[in-house]
């Protein structure tokens, strides 16, 4: 799946923001105009700051599919709080929470 917009899932060179919810991986990278859905807990490349984090097992590494990209909301691409909501409302909207 590839979208005009969102940066390369496996790449990890960009600053992003994660969050581990409803058994999947949503990313938001900086400068994206979508935010990557990823099935389970996925871990791309480098990780530099992480303020809270519980990842349920198994983690998964390196390349994983991509499950859906929603539009990014407008705000801060580091908004945490932000994108868990994004997350909630994404997981009741396709039945997955």
């Amino acid at each position: 799946m590839s979208f005009r917009g969102l940066t390369h899932p496996y790449d990890g060179s960009t600053a992003c923001t994660r969050v581990y919810l409803h058994g999947h991986t949503f990313r938001w990278a900086k400068g994206d105009r979508y935010v990557a859905v990823m099935r389970g807990t996925c871990v791309e490349q480098r990780r530099v700051l992480i303020i809270r984090e519980t990842l349920s097992p198994p983690v998964l590494e390196g390349p994983q599919p991509l499950v859906d990209a929603i539009p990014a909301p407008r705000g801060e691409w580091s908004d945490a709080d932000l994108l868990r909501s994004l997350a909630d409302t994404w997981a009741r909207s396709s039945g997955r929470a």
